[in-house]
């Protein structure tokens, strides 16, 4: 290689090192400006639907609904721990007539750095810990980044996702969405079983806090000893905010999980053809190609323990009597009566006055 070519070569690899700078720069600027520190006063109110069914085995036929409408406030926050209360409300009911109601209520703080419960939870219980908060994210991660809500590990799919809220007039917003799957024993009043489900959760990009989820979870096992199998869907809407919503189009046809809007994001696509471009020129000149792979990791803790619902019975037993006892035997005896010798009316001959005119029989 000439001196001259040396030379045009070092411009190159520099160029391209100070654009690599300049977009990461760039890019981390835009993440810390979208992050969102929690302040006081942030809340939201929401609405969430419990439905149990397609019930198999020991659960055929049988369904039941759980109802709840529930809020978080915050109340403070110093340093990174934030000051809490929640309070929830819920009316549950099955095919089989039962239906019950109750409420709870409390305060706890968490870490909003972190993302995880400090002190007490919003009534979250059966989770090891650390235990991650369900109703906040960090808005700045990157499609494919990873982190957790209570013990599921969940992924970034999408930073400009439309979600129908029917709480809002049946409007779309933007929102981040996110998946998470898992598995879990189940061992409740529902029975023993063997549980699987997929998690989707949306939220504000703003400011991380949650819009809705859609939790579906395929439960195989035993009540009672007999084989059986069901579907427990969970569904959640926020009804109220303090954090403005974005309004959004509807989602595209044929976009499947949802159109990715690459405008707002275009200083990190920058960024990633930058690192392309350098990772392809030092790959070509060391003649080595490089490779790293992830696997994300599975969490095996269970969602939040339902209310405690009147699982399947055995059919009502008929209450009418078949002959399993003897006929009784009804014996009626007539009595004689004769006319009254002063007014003509007839009495029983057992009768020692006329009801009529009060004259002995005699």
């Amino acid at each position: 290689m000439s001196l001259g070519e040396g030379h045009r070569w070092g411009k190159v690899v520099l160029t391209l090192a100070l654009a690599f700078l300049l977009a990461t720069t760039i890019a981390a600027g835009v993440s810390k400006a979208s992050a969102y520190s929690p302040q006081k006063g942030d809340y939201f109110d929401y609405s969430e639907t419990i439905v149990v069914n397609n019930g198999q085995g020991s659960y055929s036929g049988y369904t039941d609904q759980t109802q709840v409408t529930g809020m978080e406030e915050m109340n403070g926050v110093l340093g990174g721990t934030v000051s809490a209360s929640y309070s929830d409300s819920f009316q549950f009911s099955n095919n089989q007539g039962a239906s019950s109601t109750n409420s709870s209520s409390g305060q706890y703080t968490w870490s909003s750095s972190a993302l995880t419960y400090i002190n007490g939870t919003d009534n979250q219980v059966g989770y090891s810990q650390p235990v991650y908060v369900w109703f906040a994210m960090n808005p700045s991660l990157a499609v494919g980044s990873t982190f957790e809500i209570l013990n599921t590990q969940f992924s970034v799919l999408s930073k400009n996702f439309s979600v129908l809220l029917p709480t809002e007039g049946n409007k779309y917003f933007q929102t981040v969405q996110t998946k998470g799957t898992g598995l879990y024993q189940r061992d409740d009043s529902y029975g023993v079983f063997n549980a699987s489900y997929t998690w989707y959760a949306y939220f504000d990009p703003v400011t991380g806090y949650i819009v809705s989820y859609s939790y579906l979870e395929q439960d195989n096992g035993q009540y009672q000893g007999t084989p059986g199998s069901f579907t427990y869907n969970d569904t959640l809407y926020v009804t109220s905010t303090s954090y403005t919503l974005a309004l959004a189009a509807p989602p595209s046809q044929g976009s499947g999980s949802g159109s990715l809007g690459l405008a707002p994001y275009l200083v990190y696509i920058v960024a990633l053809v930058t690192v392309v471009v350098i990772v392809g020129i030092i790959a070509y000149a060391a003649g080595r190609r490089r490779r790293k792979d992830t696997l994300p990791k599975h969490s095996y803790a269970p969602p939040t323990a339902p209310p405690q619902p009147t699982p399947p019975s055995e059919p009502f037993g008929s209450r009418i009597d078949l002959g399993s006892k003897p006929t009784e035997e009804v014996v009626i005896r007539e009595v004689a009566k004769v006319n009254c010798k002063y007014c003509g009316t007839l009495i029983p001959t057992t009768a020692e006055r006329c009801p009529y005119c009060g004259a002995p029989r005699q």
